[in-house]
């Protein structure tokens, strides 16, 4: 799964794209709805008592998480994956619960635990919340599918790009999906779609580089065969 976890650094950066693209209409909203019911600076209050301890337990999850993963030992990871749990647990409905959900799919992923990631993925799929959070657990439940050979079900979460931040992400998955298929031609074509939204965005291309030349040698080689 090495590939998946290269994809963390374009993924923040779609996060990055989705918060300048919505995030200031989104806390207007979220301003204006809950305002008419209890109060503006009550819901504020409210929110940075509870943002903070949030954001706290979360800053401890991601100071351990930065450790590498050939260097964890039995009990880093069991540390990792409670605090990952508590985050989920304390501050249900929030962002860092949201979080804590991927990062306990990440460390199923590492342990090779492809069902125990599929279940933690599916759940913030099920939400049905619109945002980057969503969009980055449909891709990778939809690289988790792979792995556990429900190809037509990883099709079916990538087969529309939900916004345009995110086509390097979904293009490639995609293609990695109707490559897994015998799908070629289709595979290339997505491929090569991952590698235009990559180069406008500055994201570097060589891995996609690597698969499109791979395919396009191995369609080669089945037409002269």
């Amino acid at each position: 799964m090495s590939e998946e976890i290269r994809t963390e650094e374009e993924q923040v950066e779609a996060i990055k794209n989705w918060w300048n693209e919505n995030g200031k209409s989104l806390i207007v909203t979220v301003v204006v709805v809950l305002g008419g019911y209890f109060g503006w600076n009550g819901y504020q209050e409210q929110q940075r008592t509870q943002g903070e301890a949030a954001s706290s337990v979360y800053q401890q999850l991601v100071n351990k998480a930065t450790k590498p993963v050939t260097e964890q030992t039995e009990d880093d990871k069991l540390e990792l994956e409670t605090v990952a749990a508590q985050l989920k647990e304390e501050f249900p409905g929030s962002l860092y619960a949201k979080f804590g959900g991927l990062y306990l799919a990440k460390f199923a992923i590492e342990a090779n635990d492809f069902e125990g990631a599929a279940a933690e993925l599916q759940s913030l799929v099920d939400a049905g919340d619109k945002g980057p959070i969503t969009y980055l657990a449909q891709v990778r439940l939809a690289r988790v599918f792979i792995q556990l050979e429900k190809l037509d079900e990883a099709l079916a979460l990538v087969k529309t790009t939900p916004e345009a931040s995110f086509t390097t992400q979904y293009e490639e998955t995609k293609g990695d999906v109707l490559f897994a298929k015998g799908e070629l031609t289709a595979a290339l074509t997505a491929y090569q779609a991952a590698r235009a939204s990559a180069t406008a965005l500055g994201i570097n291309t060589q891995v996609l580089q690597r698969k499109i030349d791979d395919l396009a040698g191995a369609k080669l080689a089945n037409t002269d065969a």
